[in-house]
């Protein structure tokens, strides 16, 4: 298929997948609503730039777009950066302050890592998610705020509220359009433009010019498993662009390939759950295949069969 354009975004340039291509029309369809929006998808498919790419498409593209990481916060000052807090709230607080809620007020926020909410914040953000009104911590006066909630997990949802983990009624409210995000193994022919581009980028940054990709580096590019997505990718070509001095990178400059970046090293490192692993594996035995599914189900010593149920259960296209 031709090239479909997208958002002015190094990570998001016109696609030739067709995933991609689908993702992006659903993204500026939804951009233009007020509706919630779920992002997931992998740790470093670009979740945080797509949900600014959302803001900015918006009719809200004037007002702030304001992101909370939940995984980086403890969860005693999680609540205080989600609603703010009132003057003596707690040791330390000798003053008001607001909140991220606050903050977004006519713009966007971006919960990032949503699934890191412990249970009683997950019923304080159910009340905000569905009155847009909120008190700060410690505070009695009822803040009614005007934002566009977005919300990103690389988690299974589903499967947390199943385990009682997520609360249900939260969990539909947030997902009233889902936008599940490819990994970078999924839209590998996307992947000469998005080097492009991120290397423009990169380039800019470190204020020189930007430097080419010989095809044999190309080439070593598109046969990674990228298990760190764009980010990881992002990562390798600002490494090799910093070691190059000329206007071709070539293969060897790519810091790639090394030990400890297999599946078994990253589901130890990330702390996976076996079916986080098995999904993983599953892709990347189906990339390798270029998604001939008999000689997959070979690979993984399973039937056709078994290998449909475990795609299905996946999302795995």
């Amino acid at each position: 298929m031709g090239a479909v354009a997208a958002f002015a975004h190094p990570e998001f340039p016109p696609t030739r997948s067709e995933r991609m291509a689908g993702l992006y029309d659903m993204a500026l369809r939804v951009a233009r609503t007020d509706a919630n929006v779920l992002l997931t998808g992998e740790s470093g498919t670009g979740k945080r730039s797509l949900a600014r790419a959302i803001h900015e498409a918006s009719p809200r593209a004037e007002g702030p777009f304001v992101t909370i990481t939940c995984a980086n916060l403890p969860a005693e000052l999680l609540e205080s950066e989600l609603f703010g807090h009132e003057k003596g709230a707690f040791t330390g607080a000798h003053e008001a302050r607001q909140g991220r809620f606050e903050q977004a007020h006519g713009g966007t926020i971006l919960i990032d890592g949503v699934s890191e909410l412990a249970p009683a914040l997950q019923g304080k953000l159910l009340r905000v998610v569905q009155e847009r009104s909120f008190e700060r911590l410690a505070g009695t006066r009822t803040i009614d705020v005007d934002v566009r909630l977005l919300a990103s997990t690389q988690s299974d949802l589903e499967a947390m509220v199943g385990a009682g983990r997520f609360r249900s009624d939260l969990f539909y409210r947030l997902n009233v359009v889902r936008l599940d995000v490819p990994a970078l193994r999924d839209r590998i022919e996307d992947l000469p433009q998005l080097a492009s581009g991120m290397l423009e980028t990169i380039a800019v940054k470190h204020a020189r010019p930007a430097p080419r990709l010989a095809p044999e580096a190309l080439e070593r590019l598109g046969a990674h498993a990228w298990p760190g997505n764009l980010r990881e990718l992002r990562n390798v070509l600002e490494a090799a662009c910093i070691a190059v001095t000329g206007s071709e990178i070539p293969a060897a400059a790519l810091p790639i390939g090394a030990a400890g970046t297999g599946p078994i090293a990253m589901a130890i490192r990330d702390l996976m759950t076996l079916s986080q692993l098995e999904e993983r594996y599953i892709r990347e035995v189906l990339r390798r295949t270029q998604g001939r599914r008999a000689e997959a189900a070979r690979i993984l010593g399973i039937n056709r069969k078994t290998l449909l149920e475990k795609r299905k259960r996946y999302g795995i296209p």
